[in-house]
């Protein structure tokens, strides 16, 4: 790795020519010219220049001719206080981080090791993200990179989707992707007390309750150097809510019913099911507890709204079966049109339970059996277009047909289709009419009346 430093005080440059040294090649500037020489006849991946040399600030302009002979990172230092107008006309010439020269002088390894691991970066996300947490989504990718890449590594990450989209997995890849070397140690916090909660994230001493035969390592102190992935933080009590934001805040803790100071410097990662805005407002959660896990957030879309990662994770699951199975591409459209309320996590039990099918291969009668067997359609989405096929229509099934004509009543088949998509709204926005008003345009009024009838109640046979 080559270094470009445009730097006019000797001993400032000195410092940098050795730091920099066990890294790559170190090449001094003192003035425009030497700076724009060196840029005209070497390659760099760094630049780090000094904004102001001598009475002159030419800091801005070497940036700007540093990004177009394609330097990959460049850092304006300057000895100045913060000035406005110099900082952003730094960024606006292409600058990608502005420092004192004694803030670079104390962090210089941080960003050096910043800008090296830059490189592996994208790499890794791209590995990541075709073997382990298979996605092809822009959004989540560029939401790994960007965290990955962060000025603050250990500020609390949050992770938002629905129930099955793979939270849990993808904490476990940025533990990899942060280079994390301590442990991924994990807790979901639905359903337990305030008590039980405390003894399991910091510990207890013998003795400090009954039942407390023996000394417990909390999962904090578990975690150091490493994650800490609470599941369904929303359901932390506000007492431990509040012990908790002081750990995250000082790493530092006592077990229960004990007196020693115990050091962890974990990564906290977090994820819920449910609205934490609203749990502000109702007082569930802290505002301050809140803001502070709040800090980076990585949502993951439902697997509905990523048609070009359900197409290779079906494929993938096919791949990861015991035994090699045929699936045609009716099948796989049957697959396709299915809304998969329960995300990954159902795609990848149906896939497996496909694979068992007796004469190895899997059609889309098959896979349409499966479903009704297993009432799928009943609780999740109405039948359309995931059935036997469409016909000519382009709407109307021939499973639909045929129900009407077994039951000899259209309005039955009205009622069943209504009885379903109403049960597959509220499992979609667990239970909040608000959002089911919003995202389907249907009014409070109608949703009220239309709820009235069908609100957990299963379509009739």
């Amino acid at each position: 790795m080559n270094f470009l430093v445009l730097e006019d005080d000797e001993k400032f440059a000195d410092f940098l020519s050795k730091s920099l040294s066990i890294y790559g090649k170190v090449f001094i500037a003192k003035d425009f010219e030497s700076a724009k020489k060196l840029l005209s006849t070497h390659e760099f991946e760094c630049a780090i220049l000094d904004i102001k040399i001598g009475n002159e600030i030419i800091g801005p302009k070497i940036a700007k001719l540093s990004k177009k002979r394609g330097v990959a990172h460049v850092i304006a230092v300057t000895n100045f206080e913060n000035d406005e107008d110099l900082i952003r006309q730094s960024y606006e010439s292409g600058v990608d981080d502005f420092l004192k020269k004694s803030n670079l002088r104390t962090h210089l390894e941080f960003f050096i090791k910043k800008l090296v691991n830059g490189r592996e970066l994208r790499k890794n996300v791209q590995r990541i993200t075709k073997t382990t947490y298979i996605t092809k989504d822009a959004d989540l990718i560029d939401s790994l990179e960007s965290i990955c890449n962060t000025y603050a590594p250990m500020e609390p990450i949050f992770i938002s989707g629905e129930s099955g989209v793979g939270k849990t997995q993808l904490a476990k890849c940025l533990k990899y992707l942060l280079g994390m070397s301590g442990e991924l140690i994990e807790l979901n916090c639905a359903g337990l007390d305030d008590e039980i909660i405390k003894s399991e994230l910091f510990g207890h001493e013998k003795g400090s309750f009954t039942g407390a035969n023996q000394q417990k390592i909390g999962k904090v102190e578990l975690a150091s150097d490493g994650i800490l992935f609470l599941d369904e933080v929303g359901d932390l009590p506000l007492s431990t809510q509040e012990t908790l934001l002081k750990v995250i805040e000082e790493k530092e803790f006592t077990r229960v019913g004990g007196v020693k100071k115990i050091y962890s410097n974990f990564l906290l990662v977090t994820a819920t099911l449910k609205n934490l805005e609203e749990l502000v407002i109702s007082g569930k959660m802290r505002a301050d507890f809140f803001n502070r896990i709040n800090g980076r957030m990585i949502h993951i879309k439902p697997l509905r709204e990523r048609k070009a990662d359900l197409k290779i994770l079906i494929d993938h699951f096919l791949g990861q079966a015991i035994r090699s199975v045929f699936m045609d591409s009716d099948a796989k459209e049957i697959l396709l049109n299915y809304s998969w309320p329960g995300n990954i996590r159902e795609l990848s039990k149906v896939i497996f339970s496909l694979s068992d099918v007796k004469s190895g291969i899997v059609t889309k009668d098959v896979v349409a059996k499966y479903f009704f067997d297993k009432n799928l359609f009943g609780n999740s989405q109405a039948q359309g277009r995931a059935v036997t096929g469409v016909v000519s229509s382009g709407f109307l099934t021939e499973e639909q047909i045929a129900y009407v004509k077994e039951n000899q009543s259209l309005s039955k088949l009205q009622e069943r289709i209504k009885n379903e998509f109403f049960a597959f709204a509220l499992q979609e926005h667990q239970n909040n009419k608000n959002l089911i008003s919003k995202n389907y345009r249907i009014s409070r009024r109608s949703l009220f009346y239309y709820l009235k009838d069908v609100k957990n109640k299963r379509a009739p046979k």
